[in-house]
């Protein structure tokens, strides 16, 4: 009896540890009620919800992905110094972006020595893009526009590795699907901010310079500080959810929400009044249609969506003047040097810029970042400097006059490499799921390049997010593929 009644006491003990761990809930409990106020239960909810989140990306990096999308789409509203009133301009900001991208940079660095990680994807545009980080680094040395086009540089350097760094944390279909969900809830939220902003008359730059360049309603910024990168930020949504919305069979409350997402970022595309972005975002749908084998439905989408707005325009706000601005992109040298075509007249412009500095300086190129500093001296005749536009517009003709032949060449190398890899890689998935998401991920990088031709965006984060997505979906399936098989 004894020697039960010992076995017993042994297998009932209690640890130190817990002893300890309840004088410390009695030293919480005791300054809780000697300090409290009527925010301590505020704190201590964002205290334990910061610990389980820095804790959950340190177990599962691709926790921090939806914080990426967050952070990119806030932009404006999300930089807390750099810019006139931290909106933007000015060659040194912190946004939400860049916290996120250090603690990016911290996770998977943690992780690895966790885990005793050796094995990483294969990075299978390093070789275009070192060439063209090359090219960039070797250009610093004769650009006259210094000191920015060195952090230009850093910035390029950054989003290379932040490529890189998305490739390794989404490693499974769960990673994926909190991206999927992320642009769900972010593109809606987007697209309501930008259809109140046009209903109220919010404008985001002031009423005699909408005049000057011809427009007459407002323009929808969501919060970032520029319209088009607005409509870009809705692009990247639209596209990846209508993809896996018509290719992937899911439940019916996924399926509506996916629809909702889809149909909100559309109302807030419209909203954008961004001609560029609604022909990439055209694009971008009929790629996801041909790679779906649905491009019948390209056409009737198209000629339907025309005689709603026909329809429309007579009697809701805004329609006749969204017809109209979208014919406007077919009857650009109709109208060429208009006021009203200012806008368009001055990207013609500095193309012909860029193609001028090529012409000059055609190995090599001015310089990475010169385009601005030179443009005064480049700038044909006729052109409208009043509009105090002298960033380069279009990314391919920037590259050919800042970087050269050799640039250039990168630059092809990298776009085709990306396309062409991601195209062949698709043709070879069988999961149904991770295919309708390529699907999404193809036309997403090649609605950028649409884009791309009209707004010189090269450092836009989810464009290099995008590409990283689109070789992590296609790893993971390879990945998959080979364990089934």
């Amino acid at each position: 009896m004894s020697l039960t009644v010992s076995e017993n006491s042994r297998d009932y003990s209690l640890d130190r540890r817990y002893f300890y761990a309840f004088l410390l809930f009695q030293a919480v409990v005791l300054g809780a009620s000697i300090f409290f106020n009527e925010w301590l239960p505020a704190v201590i909810a964002g205290a334990v919800v910061a610990v389980l989140f820095v804790i959950g990306i340190l177990v599962r990096p691709w926790v921090i992905a939806p914080i990426i999308v967050l952070t990119t789409g806030l932009d404006s509203t999300g930089r807390f110094f750099g810019g006139p009133e931290g909106g933007g301009g000015g060659l040194f900001h912190l946004t939400g972006f860049h916290l996120a991208y250090i603690l990016l940079l911290l996770a998977v660095a943690v992780e690895t020595c966790l885990r005793g990680r050796t094995r990483f994807p294969e990075f299978e545009v390093r070789g275009p893009l070192l060439m063209l980080l090359f090219c960039i680094a070797v250009s610093l040395i004769y650009s006259p526009n210094q000191p920015a086009a060195t952090i230009s540089f850093v910035r390029m350097c950054a989003l290379v590795l932040f490529t890189y760094l998305t490739q390794v944390i989404i490693d499974s279909k769960k990673a994926v699907a909190a991206v999927l969900w992320s642009m769900v809830i972010f593109t809606v939220a987007g697209a309501v901010m930008g259809a109140y902003q046009v209903i109220t008359g919010q404008f985001h730059l002031p009423v005699k310079v909408i005049t000057a360049l011809g427009g007459n309603v407002p323009r929808a910024t969501g919060t970032f500080h520029n319209p088009n990168i607005f409509a870009t930020f809705m692009m990247c949504g639209i596209l990846p959810l209508l993809a896996v919305l018509l290719n992937h069979k899911m439940g019916f409350g996924q399926r509506a929400l996916f629809a909702l997402g889809v149909i909100i970022g559309f109302g807030g595309l419209l909203a954008s009044f961004s001609r560029s972005n609604w022909m990439a975002t055209l694009v971008g749908v009929f790629v996801i249609l041909w790679l779906s084998g649905k491009i019948r439905y390209f056409f009737i989408l198209l000629f339907s969506s025309f005689l709603a707005v026909l329809a429309l325009k007579e009697f809701v706000p805004f329609a006749e003047y969204i017809f109209e601005r979208f014919i406007s992109i077919f009857t650009l040298f109709e109208q060429f040097g208009s006021v009203g075509r200012t806008s368009s007249t001055a990207r013609i412009y500095l193309i012909i810029a860029s193609l001028d500095m090529f012409a000059d300086h055609p190995l090599l190129g001015i310089g990475w970042r010169a385009f601005p500093h030179v443009f005064s001296s480049y700038a044909p005749a006729g052109y409208p400097h009043w509009s105090e536009v002298n960033e380069p517009h279009t990314v391919i003709t920037m590259v050919l006059g800042e970087l050269g032949i050799v640039g250039f060449t990168a630059m092809l190398w990298f776009l085709l490499k990306v396309f062409f890899t991601g195209l062949s890689r698709f043709r070879q998935m069988k999961d149904p799921y991770l295919r309708a998401v390529q699907i999404g991920m193809i036309a997403t990088f090649v609605s950028f390049q649409v884009n791309q031709s009209f707004n010189g965006d090269l450092a836009n984060n989810m464009f290099w997010f995008g590409v990283g997505m689109l070789f992590a979906v296609q790893n993971i399936e390879e990945r998959l593929r080979a364990k089934d098989g």
